[in-house]
């Protein structure tokens, strides 16, 4: 959450760090906004929702910076 309050790019470059894992950080903050929708904690909840929202875009940017540097590999010849 904290990454994505800088930005989508930001939360990208997490999720991309995150590599297979980053599907069950999608899955936490889905369980937690839950949790915090059934205990009224609005704000929290809010933010939450806001992260599995933005979820595709954020994935889809995390995407495209591993094909990047798959491609900026190749063409320096080495692999990361």
């Amino acid at each position: 959450m904290r990454a994505l309050d800088q930005g989508e790019a930001a939360a990208a470059t997490l999720v991309a760090k995150l590599g297979s894992r980053a599907d069950t950080a999608r899955e936490l903050a889905y369980r937690l906004y839950i949790i915090c929708e059934r205990k009224k904690r609005a704000p929290e909840a809010l933010a939450y929702n806001a992260l599995v929202q933005s979820w595709p875009e954020i994935a889809r940017l995390a995407q495209e910076s591993r094909d990047l540097r798959e491609a900026q590999a190749e063409l320096f010849g080495s692999r990361e």
